[in-house]
Order: structure tokens, then sequence, then C-alpha cells
């Protein structure tokens, strides 16, 4: 096999034409030397040292000197991102990129993360506060002493303004925000349009929604913790109805009849969706199911690993960016008696490590999207100008509170620097924020007359997400780890843990809100709470108010006890695994209702749905693993991160090829091609290409691809085509069919929905509880046309720049189609990877880095279910940071990667350092404490206090 260098095949330009303007490289942004530097701010000396990645580890004797540092290097490292993210959360990202942005400051201004940061600081303790304090004295001391990073050049911005501890607090209130809000505003314009379409036509609009197109139900029923409920004393199923026999049972008019959504709620739904669809960054709240932020973790016991000792992984899954979301530190603190050394990734913006281990715990997290948001529809009071001034409830009436919003926009392009101007943005367009007390402080949406939409969410008040990563940074064993989860208040997770004394646990963290119609065990007015809710308080749909607040209790809500939350400790099963999976099994009889908590004290209620496939085959491997009697190895970890076998096509193609072993295939054909290598596939999805990046792969040698790899890749490809057309051609040919084809399901619920009517085929014939067949064309027929189509795009002019109209189904490479671009926020080169960061396009016409992966693999890289052009299969989301560790009695003996490098400054070394790594899913070593960072150091200095 031949190989050639994979490395830096293209040079970094170092001049650049942006926005008519010139971009010098400078060397004011250099990488660090053996240079000592002299800071007022800090009490005594710090030392640090830098690994060839430019990982710091930072020493010093208090925790103060120490954050001051690390907000020093976060600022020359990532200064632009970090000033990009505070200004997107508070609403001023226009004064940054210009108008662009305007719509999304709008949004964001009218949501009020910046006001509810500002709650938080209020609410925080001194000693939280003196540490965002210091690191943001770190970050300002950089800022004094160095020129701006390069991308305020093409933005003509010439000064920024200092960093503050609010602007830490917002950052951290966009992150949980991100993961945490969705809007139940598309569901509801959904539901309703499919409810009055079903009465014309007729059919079941609503069994269309919550049954065939929307299901709650996964199509996989692994879980984290079988029988959870029970153990707790809950009651796993309080009826056998489904939600939508529950929506129409509870019809006041006609019990036959379903609730059907007000046409004034649509409008004003409709209206505010336009706003999110017209605000890039905000959109996909909309669709909460599609979000790609999501994660894989899991640990070991020690019982069945190959030194006793207990193993953690965890693979967070965010945006993949330039530069990397996270920065990695080995934060050591030789404070006497209580010293402790932490290391692992933060979010720059904020000290700590919020990701990581410390000498004897270790810990990770996915995202578990509980559902802790509420769009309420309300009555409103009107001043004589048509501005609301206050709602109307059953109890009486609350004023509300006005916020006066100005907006500035930088004028880019004009050549003046600084040219920052005042936005014209109507009082009703978003010039006055209307504020409810009753929804948490949360905001109006969209009004029309006296009815208004109101969002109530859980991050709007003081939370303590800061006091959370210093409290679990020095925790020393399970209980202050758990004790420190209790200031984790919004931004649900689910946390695995590891640690010295051998011990392996899972814990969910947030405050879960209580609705008083589900605390009385109803659904009141037959409206699930992912439909816009009633607020007068006649149907009950109120947040309850807190009557038994909770250790460390945030919200002045009621909330579910944390004695109620998802966790397990050392199951006897021998492993814990999450991929934001349902991790009790609430969702598994596609009612997320229909449990009850201990006593019967309500309806147990965690969210309407979770993710697919990931913790299908993550399970799947643990359990062989476990069960195989071979010891388990660190390595076995890395292999499982790196798995790209599809479980959505072991599920279905065994059905698919067994439809299609009835229909006649011309031999030779490319249907018979298909099927040749469909027959043998192993579920993989490698690249099938030299050029391309796939786990194993030496990161700085190209190889061609075996023979074996080819047939898969090319089956992968197939396959992937394939879903797009019998998506396309079962469940949006048949609501298109019927007038609904501007209301289609998401990608995930369109494929979820195809897998359950395929699968079911045998029981249902097609036909599903709305009355409508999704296979009106016959099963062969549909099943065949949909690969025939497959096969004629692929030959196609439309992916003749992948596969030059080839007729050779191995010619069909799938790292010619999943590819990746890793885009910075100004998204032009060479700020973007390929063709910044010594990368090239895979070619002029396929923009990208090709890469292993697919549709909900465990080693994150999805796309589309519906996906059907040249460009569609690429992906932007995936691991955030690799982490692998072995929890030995000594400490943890760990790896990780983050993808990209330390750096955001483009012309720096490591700009993308560890790009090869984590293409290839390789690791460097986890630093954790003093020796570790001695045992790497390639650069030594000091910072010392200064006069």
């Amino acid at each position: 096999m031949s190989s050639s260098s994979r490395l830096f095949r293209r040079s970094i330009p170092f001049v650049i034409l942006i926005v008519s303007s010139t971009i010098f490289a400078s060397d004011a942004i250099t990488p660090p030397v053996n240079e000592d530097f002299n800071f007022a701010g800090l009490s005594d000396t710090v030392h640090v040292s830098e690994d060839q990645y430019g990982v710091p580890t930072i020493r010093g004797k208090s925790e103060l000197d120490v954050a001051f540092v690390q907000g020093y290097i976060h600022a020359r490292d990532r200064f632009f991102q970090m000033d990009y993210f505070r200004k997107v959360a508070q609403g001023r990202l226009s004064e940054l990129v210009g108008s662009p942005a305007l719509s999304n400051d709008v949004q964001l201004r009218t949501l009020g993360l910046a006001r509810a940061a500002l709650a938080s600081w209020q609410s925080s303790d001194a000693e939280t506060r003196g540490m965002l304090q210091s690191y943001a004295n770190g970050v300002n001391t950089w800022l004094k002493n160095n020129p701006l990073p390069p991308e305020y050049t093409p933005l003509e911005l010439t000064r920024v303004e200092p960093w503050t501890p609010h602007d830490s607090l917002s950052y951290f209130k966009l992150l949980a925000w991100d993961l945490s809000f969705d809007l139940d505003i598309s569901s509801t314009i959904d539901l309703g349009t499919y409810q009055v379409v079903g009465q014309i036509v007729g059919f079941d609009g609503t069994a269309l929604y919550f049954e065939d197109t929307n299901r709650s139900q996964p199509p996989d029923g692994r879980v984290t913790i079988p029988g959870f409920l029970g153990t707790i004393g809950g009651i796993g199923q309080s009826s056998t109805e489904s939600v939508a026999a529950s929506v129409k049972s509870a019809s006041d008019e006609n019990p036959a009849e379903p609730t059907l959504v007000p046409e004034s709620t649509l409008l004003m739904a409709m209206n505010v969706q336009e706003k999110f669809r017209n605000s890039p960054l905000l959109s996909h709240v909309l669709t909460p199911a599609e979000k790609v932020k999501g994660s894989n973790e899991w640990a070991v016991s020690g019982v069945h690993t190959e030194n006793g000792y207990p193993l953690v992984a965890n693979d967070p899954h965010l945006a993949l960016n330039t530069p990397a979301t996270f920065h990695e530190s080995n934060l050591v603190y030789d404070t006497g008696e209580g010293s402790y050394s932490v290391g692992g990734v933060q979010f720059p913006g904020a000290p700590g490590i919020i990701q990581g281990c410390n000498d004897l715990i270790c810990w990770g997290s996915t995202v578990h999207p509980m559902d802790v948001t509420d769009v309420f529809q309300d009555t409103v009071e009107l001043n004589a100008y048509g501005l609301p001034v206050a709602t109307v409830h059953v109890d009486g009436t609350e004023p509300l509170t006005y916020a006066f919003q100005s907006f500035f926009i930088n004028v880019v392009g004009d050549g003046v620097p600084d040219n920052i101007v005042r936005g014209n943005i109507g009082y009703d367009q978003g010039g006055i924020s209307f504020i409810s007390a009753r929804r948490n402080n949360g905001p109006l949406l969209d009004f029309s007359g006296n009815s208004a939409l109101f969002v109530q969410h859980t991050g709007w008040g003081p939370t303590q997400e800061p006091k959370f990563v210093l409290d679990m940074n020095r925790a020393r064993n399970m209980d202050e780890f758990k004790a420190a989860l209790q200031y984790f208040d919004f931004g649900s997770q689910n946390w695995i843990y590891g640690d010295v004394e051998g011990n392996i646990g899972y814990f969910t963290s947030g405050e879960k809100p209580l609705r008083a119609d589900l605390a009385s065990g109803t659904v009141g007015g037959g409206v699930p709470p992912w439909i816009i809710r009633d607020g007068s308080g006649v149907l009950n749909h109120e947040w309850l108010p807190v009557m038994n607040p909770q250790p460390q209790q945030s919200l002045r809500y009621e909330i579910l006890p944390y004695s109620e939350m998802p966790q397990t400790v050392n199951p006897p099963w021998g492993y814990i695994a999450n991929a934001n999976n349902d991790p009790i099994g609430t969702t598994l009889d596609n009612n997320p209702l229909n449990q009850l908590r201990p006593g019967g004290n309500g309806i147990y209620y965690l969210n309407p749905g979770y993710a697919d496939y990931r913790q299908g085959r993550v399970d799947r491997v643990l359990k062989e693993l476990v069960e195989s009697g071979e010891p388990v190895t660190a390595q076995d970890m890395m292999d499982l991160q790196a798995n790209v076998e599809l479980l959505d096509a072991e599920l279905t193609l065994p059905t698919l090829l067994g439809i299609m072993s009835q229909v006649p295939v011309p031999p030779g054909s490319m249907m018979a091609q298909a099927l040749d290598v469909l027959s043998t596939w192993d579920y993989s999805s490698p690249t099938g290409l030299a050029e391309g990046w796939d786990a194993g792969d030496d990161p700085t040698m190209a190889v061609e691809p075996d023979n074996d790899e080819v047939r898969n890749s090319a089956a992968a490809t197939v396959f992937a085509m394939w879903r797009s057309m019998l998506v396309q051609n079962t469940i949006d040919a048949t609501l298109t069919a019927v007038g609904l084809g501007d209301n289609l399901p998401g990608s995930t619920a369109a494929q979820r929905a195809f897998s359950y009517h395929l699968l079911n085929y045998g029981t249902n014939g097609g036909v599903g509880a709305s009355g409508l067949n999704f296979f009106s064309a016959g099963l062969a027929e549909t099943v065949a046309g949909s690969m025939q189509q497959a096969l004629d795009q692929l030959a196609s002019d439309e992916f003749a720049a992948a596969f030059g109209n080839s007729d050779n189904i191995l010619d069909y490479r799938w790292g010619k189609l999943h590819r990746i671009v890793f885009d910075h926020p100004l998204n032009s080169d060479p700020f973007n990877i390929p063709n910044g960061g010594g990368f090239m396009d895979l070619d002029p016409n396929l923009p990208g880095l090709a890469r292993q992966g697919g549709y909900q693999a465990v080693d994150a890289s999805s796309h589309s279910a519906r996906a059907d052009s040249l460009n569609g299969f690429m992906f932007g989301s995936g691991p955030n940071r690799r982490f692998v560790g072995t929890m030995t009695p000594d400490g943890v003996d760990g790896h990780e990667t983050i993808p990209g490098g330390q750096s955001g400054v483009f012309f720096h070394p490591n700009y993308s350092s560890q790009l090869p790594l984590w293409l290839t899913n390789s690791y460097h070593p986890l630093a954790v404490g003093a020796d570790d960072g001695d045992a790497a150091a390639v650069v030594n200095y000091t910072f010392g206090p200064g006069q």
C-alpha cells in the first residue's frame, strides 16, 4: 500500500483579504518563551510550564493567583472567542461583527441572559466573586499589555471593553441555556396544523402527531438504569393510554374529538417562529430534538478491568468550530494542608475545570434534556399606547417590568475604525423587554391584542454554576462531589464519576420544576408540557411555588427532589453508560406522562424525548465486554469512542434486504452491485480514501484503504442515500399529499417514524394510528423504488464532483460526502480549518476534511436523515473532548484530546496542533499535578507580584 505525508499540504497564508481589509501576521502574539512576568494583582509567584501542545500547568500558592494566571492565558490564547461569546450572551454581537447579528441580539436581549447573569452575581458568595474577579484581572492584564487578536483588524476595531465577572457569568448562562432551553413553538404549530387539516381531510391529526410522526419512543430501548423508578417507590405505568388519547379525552366539547390548539395561539406561535428562524444563532431552539448538543459517557467497574481499577470515559458533543470549544489546563494549588490539583478542560471565559480529574476523582458529563421550559399564553392589559403593562390570572393582575434596550452596530467595511452607531429598534420589536415575575422573570415573546406568549425557564433567575465548578474541583470523594452538584441549577447534565477508591457512579443534576397539573396526577386540559400552556390558571398549568426547599435550591418553585433524580452507584451489572438517552425508560412506551412519583405523588415526568441510537451501540459493546470474561482495557474504551457502526442500519437493513430479495434485480446492474456490498457490510462508515481521516490511521501518513474498507465505505454511501429516499418517500410524501408539506417532522423524528412504520409493517400494514398509509405505493415498491432513486441520485450531475457520474458502486467512497469544516465565527480563510491551520479541502469542489462516521454514530458525526445533495452529508458537531482514564490508587492515568488546538490565533503553531490526533482518534496524556506538568514541559516561565 502506498503512503504519503498528510500534514501541511498547503502553507498558511499570512496575508488575507477580508471585508476589504488586510491582516498581517505579527510577532506580537507568539508562542510562549522562557520569559518571566510581573503584574500587580498577584500575592506570590506563580509558576507556569507548557507541553508541546501549549497545555499549561499553572502552579500557585493561592486559588486567586491561579485564577489570575488562568485568565491571562485564556485571554492570550482565546480572547476573540471570549469576546465573541460574551457579546452573544449579552445580545451585543452586532457591536462586534455588524448588522448581520442584529436579529440575534434582539432576541437574546429579549430573553435576558445578561439580566439573569446579574442576578447570579448578586446572589454569589464572596469566595465565588473573588475567583471571578481575580480571573477577570488576569484577562485585563493581558489586554492592557498586548495588541488585540488578528480578527479585530478586518472588523475595524482597535479597542474592547475590559472583562468583568458579569461577562464570565453571562458566558456560563449562555452555555447552560443553550443546553436546556427549548421553545414549545414548532411542536404547537405542527400539532395544531395536523389537527385542523385532519378534520378537513378526514384523518386523526392528534394521532398523526403523537403516534405516527413525532414519537417519544426511541427506536432502541437501551436505558442507563433499568428499573430505577421502582427502586425509589415510583410506579412504572399509571395508565396504558397514549398521549394522543389523553389529549382527546381531555376535550371539553366532545371526548371523541381532539383538543384543538386555538387559532390565536397558532398565529402568535408562527410570529415567534419567524423571529427565531431569522436569527441563525437561535433557530435551533425551535426544534429541540434536532439540537447538535449531545455526548457519550461510561464507566466500567474495576471488577472487570485488566488491572482492577475503574475506567471512566467521556466525549461531550458540541459544535465543532475554530477555535475549539474547550481550553486545557492543569491547575496546581499549593495551598498548604488543603493543596490539590485538577486537570482537564474549561470554557475560555471562566476559571477552574468543567470536565476533568483532580488527585482523587474524575468526572465527565452528557446533556440530560430535562424539560425546564414552558411557553404560556397569558392575558395582558394594555396601556394607552397599546403596550402590555400587566398579566391577568384567576388570582389577580400582576404588573410587568419594562427593560429598555439600546442596540449598537459596528459599521464594518467603511474604513473608519471603531465606528459603532445606534440601531433603531421599535418598542414593540425589541426596544422594550416585557418581563413577567410570575414566569420566573421570563420575557414576552409576542402579543396580539390582549393575548401574549411568555416563556418561563429555570435559567432566568440567580443560579450558581461557578460555585459548582469550584466545589467540584475541590471534591475529595463521592459525597463531596454530590454536594457540589447541588449548585448546578440549570443546563441539566448526566454526570459520570470514578474515584481512586474504586467507585463508579452516575448522577443527574439541575432543578426540575413541578407543574401543578402533573403534580395532581393529571394533564391539565389534555395539553402536555411540550405544547404551549394556559397561563390563566384555569387548567392548572403553573409551576408550583416552593413548599419543600431542597439543599442549595435556587429556583423559587417546587422542584423534583434530588433523591428522585436518576442516579446509581456501583451497579451490580458492572458498568454505567449514557448517551443522552432516556436514563430510566419513561418514554419506552411512547408516553412520557404515564409514570407516577413515589407514593403516587403526581406524574413522574422528565422530558418528552431523548437521543436514539448511540446508547444502543455503547450498551451493546460494554455488555459484551463485561460478559466476555476477558479483562476490559483503556484501549477498549478508546475503540468504543471511535466506533462508527451505524445502529439504525443494523436494526433496519435486514428487513430492507429481506424485502429486496423478493424484487427482481438485473445481474450486474447498479442495484445488484449495491445489494452485494450491503450484504457483506459490517455497518461501519469509513472514508474509503487515502486522504480521509479514520480511527487508527497514522496522523502523519496517508495510506490507501484495503478492499474491505472500500466495500464498507461504498455500503455506507449507498445506505445513507437509501435512508434519505425512504424517509422522503414515506413520512414526507404522506404528509405532503395531505397538505402538510410545510409541517414535516425534524430529521430525527422523521427517521424514527420511518423505522417504526417499517418494522411494524407486519402488524399495521404501513397504516398509522392516524389512518394514513405511509407505504401507499406498496411495501416492495417503496423500498425498491427508493433504492433506485438513491442510485440514480449518486450517479447524477449533483454528485459528479464526488463520483464523476460513475456506475461502479465501489467508486462511491463515503469520505467524498462525509466531510467537515471547522468554521470560525468570521467563516473565512485562513481562520477556518481546512484552508487554515495547515489543512486543505478534500477538493476545490468538495470543501472540508473527509472523516469517518455517520448518522448517530458513537463517534458523533451525524447529518440529516433527509440528506440528498453533494454537501448535505457534511457534519458540524461531535466530540469536543475525548477522555479515557484509569482510576489507579495513585491518581488517574488519563488521556484526552480536543479538536483543534489551544491557541485561537490563526498563525500560532498550536492553532491546530491536536487536530491530527482528534481526526484519528488518538490522544495525548492528561496532566494532573505538578509532576505530570514537569514531565511534559517544553517551556517554563513565572508570573510574579508587581509593584
